[in-house]
């Protein structure tokens, strides 16, 4: 009798770190990482960069500056599949690239969960930066996949 309880005890611990070390780190990579995890690499020309917040005034410098003053709108048409993606993004970045440059991008998506904004991206990282398509190195290996995955670049 003792040792049915202790195995039914036994049981219970087993089911408890299971979700411990399982079933939590899943849902912490997917629900609260989302747009991370599922970011997708956009390659292609810019067809449009503006900066949102054109007229800004500091008024006060002891308060630090809303990010929102350095929000840009980004669009690039992928080589692969003509489609122009958007995107707006606090990424300074954005203010060095010019409308017919070819750009390798990382785009955020919105949780699905969202209803209001599914679908959308809510950041998009500038990662690389050339002149012309022409000048834009071809590699999709396995290796840059993985640099892609945790933004090593």
């Amino acid at each position: 009798m003792c040792t049915f309880i202790f195995m039914k005890i036994l049981s219970y611990i087993k089911k408890i770190i299971f979700i411990l070390f399982v079933v939590i780190p899943f849902f912490w990579i997917f629900i609260w990482n989302y747009s991370f995890v599922f970011k997708s690499k956009i390659t292609g020309e810019v067809q449009a960069v503006q900066h949102v917040a054109a007229e800004a005034v500091i008024l006060n410098s002891s308060r630090p500056l809303n990010p929102q003053v350095f929000s840009f709108s980004v669009a690039i048409k992928d080589l692969q599949t003509n489609e122009i993606h958007m995107a707006s993004s606090e990424d300074r970045q954005w203010a060095a690239v010019a409308k017919g440059n070819c750009v390798v991008a990382a785009f955020f998506p919105y949780e699905p969960w969202n209803l209001s904004k599914a679908n959308t991206n809510r950041n998009a990282r500038l990662l690389k930066n050339y002149m012309s398509c022409a000048d834009l190195p071809l590699q999709n290996s396995f290796w840059d996949k993985v640099k892609f995955f945790f933004l090593w670049y």
